[in-house]
């Protein structure tokens, strides 16, 4: 499973997508993403949080945390791995 969130600047909201590696899955095409709830209230990490529930997906704590410092600091356009065990590598900052 390939999970990306995020802090939108510009719409000054959170984001989530998730592929499924699963055996027939679809790789163009994301399992779940937040554009297709415009709805919801993605100014909320609580909302991404409950998605995350809902379809049982588990992240580091760590990817919740950066996050929310982004939306703090108005970061965005970092790319950064969140291993399970909580490392984190910084690809693109």
């Amino acid at each position: 499973m390939l999970v990306v969130m995020g802090y939108d600047r510009p719409l000054n909201e959170f984001f989530l997508q998730f592929w499924d590696d699963g055996p027939g899955a679809d790789a163009d095409e994301p399992a779940y993403s937040s554009l297709d709830e415009p709805a919801a209230d993605w100014h909320d990490i609580a909302t991404v949080v409950r998605r995350l529930e809902e379809f049982d997906v588990t992240v580091p704590p760590s990817m919740i945390d950066a996050v929310v410092a982004d939306s703090v600091h108005r970061a965005g356009n970092r790319i950064v791995e969140h291993a399970p065990d909580g490392a984190m590598t910084e690809l693109l900052g």
